[in-house]
């Protein structure tokens, strides 16, 4: 009896055991039921997984186009925290620029960061804090295209983790990724609205094209917008030739409704964009440009990074030309990745391409892709590149060719997931009679195998046949190290790749002989893919101590003795042509709260930069006191006796432009130049001694002069400033007369100058009419003036400063930033947004109902 109670309890617990769930079967079902949202999981665990160290950890990317925006950004903010001042002026960087216009400085316009504010997340985890949403947006398009959850997952992987994304973030661009991450939602809700139609999808499309625009990106916004262009003429046409023409002007108003609404969701980020335009590098023709310039950047400099035609091969390979660095053999320059993209993404890419070739779908994307890749050459492919440069609206604004490439790497993640899917519907059907092409599959997995064997043994032909393709730019023995350098890379990367290949041809051979499930497989493809990717990703993720970035931006010795100056002054860093010094191009003391005539911005004003073109003081200012000469076979710094005329023409630059203190590493042999004290600075790693020298002649920000000279050409202007034939402490070239002659006055003083980013508060004496110079860049668009109440021109002075007339006696000039695009902008954003989420509550509420 006891025997049969044992055994019946036995059977019970078996019985229980087969129908209790397994913790696979349990977590397959949890993503039965939420697909979505098990997807985004998925993601956010590798994205943090492979951001670990800064999202755990505090860590930061400590790289040039990281500490150039944190300089900027610093002042601004505590200027917002400490006085409740919103800027809308940057004084600190080339004499002053507008913030919003420049987008150096743009707080609350991304709707999304308010939802972080009570939360102090640092700017490296709010952008990583995207990534996810890279793969999510390749995965609901493929899901929308009936590809099942893994292969789904695959394409929205091999997106999220491409090496041009991820470069984005840990290489100083959070903007540019953060944008980029809606590309592929953008596309999927646009496919979605094209199909569907309803308010819903209306709003939803413009809520994720409309927070794409507000991040700021320009460029890749640009790119956003011609892949979707490209998108709707494709959907027409495919329209067309279903028999539904007749309804083509749907999708079109659809696209023309999102535009109008994302675009309405920014304004108040690109109405002061395009008010500034026309003032910008970006925007306005130079002095210097050839006549009937369209005010682009210039063919030249737009295509500086222009990718190659052989550097496709690093779609396969990745080292194929290097890996950044000195190891990159390219053209383009501070390259630091290469485009790879997996070799199993594009083999599952090719693969798509070829077993769907007759879907409209694959159609598109080999186009699109095609388009961005010949697009990316520049200056390789001038007659493609020229025709957008030229005719496009705004694309002559743009640099960076290979940029672009992110639509290519979209493109070929959405074909893997396609790819992936076709092999699992070509298993199913054949794995009954798929023997004769699971052996094909093994062989050439064994002859993947034997080509990596016979090329390791002849290992030295192929090193000297890829050293004949390495460019020679370095003595014998340096150029020897790093050819060495570039094929060991490339050696690795060749069996890396070749090996990855052969597994994934073995685990595909495996399913076709029912040794593995089909689902097994695609698992195991997903897996191999992320550690191929992970590889080449690993290489460029460095983040360093969150301590390095913030005593970068900590007063630091120079600082130190500057802030003993209370009074309104300039500096000059100097660059050392000789010596590789690049001193004036630093944005660092920005974060000090100290103004400089120089820095690094890609949109500053073209006045100023026609001023510093034209004057050229602040390229060769050390060279005209020190030269380099060969001594007895060694290089020695030798100091030299520069014109008389040329020094004063140049002190009088410095005068006018309120530099008080110039920063040198050397000392500046010149009587009206005074060591002030040497200090420390760290300088890319090296400690690197400097003068911090003071201009005994400096002016204050603001002086009378009662002579002007009128100019009709700009050039002449800069001209005779540079050569001293115009001595601007004295006399101010203008192109319009001013409204009072000054006449010649020697008591005229300026009494004070009260000095704030936004208002310039000034009191003169005068016995007669004077002109007031106000050494801060002319900017039409933005600051009026008034004296003594009464509203007064503000005239173009020395080509990129500011001039009005005083009359005689005590007078009251104001001069005030107005900020009217911004202010026009903000409301059409907030009714925008509204809108747009009107449109998708009532469109859901609709639903409902119906």
């Amino acid at each position: 009896m006891a025997k049969k109670k044992s055994r019946r309890k036995q059977e019970l617990q078996k019985n229980q055991m087969k129908s209790s769930p397994s913790l696979i079967d349990q977590i397959s079902g949890w993503i039965r039921r939420h697909y979505v949202f098990s997807a985004l999981v998925f993601y956010c665990i590798i994205a943090f997984a492979f951001f670990y160290g800064v999202v755990f950890h505090g860590k930061v990317y400590f790289v040039p186009d990281a500490q150039a925006p944190a300089s900027l950004n610093t002042p601004l903010w505590k200027m917002l925290n400490e006085e409740g001042v919103h800027a809308f002026w940057s004084p600190y960087i080339f004499a002053g620029l507008p913030t919003y216009g420049s987008l150096i400085f743009t707080p609350f316009v991304y709707f999304p960061y308010l939802a972080f504010t009570f939360f102090s997340l640092n700017a490296n985890v709010l952008a990583i804090l995207h990534v996810p949403f890279a793969g999510l947006g390749v995965y609901l398009f493929l899901r929308d295209q009936e590809v099942e959850y893994l292969p789904a997952f695959l394409g929205g992987l091999a997106f999220m983790l491409t090496p041009h994304l991820i470069s984005m973030e840990t290489f100083g661009h959070g903007s540019k990724l953060m944008t980029s991450v809606y590309l592929p939602l953008a596309f999927w809700a646009m496919l979605r609205l094209f199909k569907n139609g309803g308010l819903k999808f209306l709003g939803l499309t413009a809520l994720i094209l409309g927070f794409q625009f507000q991040r700021g990106h320009v460029q890749i916004v640009y790119y956003t917008w011609l892949l979707l262009g490209l998108f709707l003429l494709f959907f027409i046409v495919q329209k067309i030739r279903d028999g539904e023409g007749a309804k083509f002007y749907q999708p079109l108003l659809q696209f023309t409704v999102v535009l109008i609404l994302a675009l309405g969701m920014a304004a108040v980020l690109y109405l002061p964009v395009l008010e500034y335009m026309p003032h910008s590098i970006r925007g306005a023709a130079s002095i210097y440009a050839a006549a009937g310039s369209d005010g682009g950047v210039g063919m030249q400099y737009a295509t500086q990074w222009s990718f190659s035609f052989g550097e496709m091969m690093t779609f396969i390979i990745p080292s194929f030309y290097g890996f950044g660095g000195q190891a990159y053999l390219g053209t383009m320059p501070f390259t630091d990745y290469p485009h790879y993209m997996g070799i199993i993404i594009f083999g599952l890419a090719i693969f798509a391409i070829i077993i769907r070739r007759k879907q409209w779908l694959v159609w598109f994307l080999v186009a699109e892709i095609l388009l961005a890749l010949l697009i990316s050459f520049g200056k390789n492919n001038p007659s493609i590149y020229g025709m957008f440069y030229d005719y496009f609206p705004y694309f002559n604004k743009f640099r960076v060719p290979v940029m672009i490439l992110i639509l290519v790497q979209l493109g070929f993640a959405v074909l893997a997931g396609l790819g992936l899917q076709s092999l699992l519907e070509i298993l199913r059907q054949q794995r009954k009679n798929g023997g004769k092409l699971a052996g094909n599959l093994l062989f050439a997995a064994a002859g993947i195998v034997a080509l990596l064997l016979l090329l390791s043994l002849g290992k030295s032909v192929l090193q000297g046949f890829m050293q004949s393709l390495y460019p020679a730019k370095y003595t014998p023995s340096t150029q020897a190290q790093i050819n060495q350098m570039r094929f060991d890379l490339f050696f690795k990367d060749m069996w890396v790749v070749g090996l990855f290949s052969a597994a994934t041809l073995v685990v595909i051979y495996a399913a076709l002989t029912q040794k593995i499930k089909a689902m097994t497989m695609a698992l195991a493809i997903c897996l191999i893919s992320i550690l191929d990717l992970w590889l080449v990703i690993g290489k460029i993720n460095n983040p360093v101590s969150g301590k390095r970035m913030s005593e970068y931006l900590r007063e630091d010795q120079v600082a130190q003795f500057l802030h003993k100056d209370k009074t309104t002054f300039r500096i000059f860093p100097v660059n050392v042509n000789f010596a590789r010094l690049a001193l004036f191009n630093e944005n660092r003391w920005a974060a000090q709260g100290i103004q400089s005539i120089g820095g690094y911005h890609a949109a500053k004003l073209q006045v100023y930069q026609d001023f510093l073109n034209g004057t050229r003081f602040y390229k060769t200012y050390l060279d005209k006191f020190y030269s380099v000469r060969n001594v007895g076979g060694q290089n020695k710094l030798m100091q030299t006796r520069p014109l008389d005329t040329i020094v004063a023409a140049q002190n009088n630059l410095l005068d006018v432009l309120n530099v008080k203190y110039i920063i040198s590493p050397y000392p500046v042999p010149d009587s009206q130049m005074v060591d002030r004290a040497q200090v420390a600075l760290n300088y890319h790693g090296q400690t690197v001694p400097l003068h911090i020298i003071e201009n005994k002649g400096v002016l204050p920000r603001a002086f009378l002069v009662d002579n002007f000279k009128l100019f009709d050409d700009p050039q002449k202007l800069l001209s005779a400033m540079g050569m001293g034939e115009l001595n601007p402490t004295s006399s101010v070239g203008l192109y319009n007369e001013p409204s009072l002659m000054p006449l010649p006055d020697s008591m005229a003083q300026v009494e004070s100058i009260e000095y704030h980013p936004h208002h310039v508060e000034i009191k003169t004496h005068s016995a007669k009419p004077q002109l007031l110079v106000l050494s801060d860049p002319w900017y039409s668009a933005g600051w009026q003036a008034t004296v003594n109440g009464e509203s007064a021109e503000i005239l173009q002075a020395n080509h990129a400063f500011r001039a009005l007339a005083v009359p005689a006696g005590e007078n009251l000039i104001e001069f005030r930033l107005t900020t009217p695009a911004y202010n026009q902008g903000k409301w059409i954003s907030l009714l925008s947004f509204l809108l747009v989420v009107g449109l998708m509550l009532g469109g859901s509420l609709r639903r409902e109902l119906v």
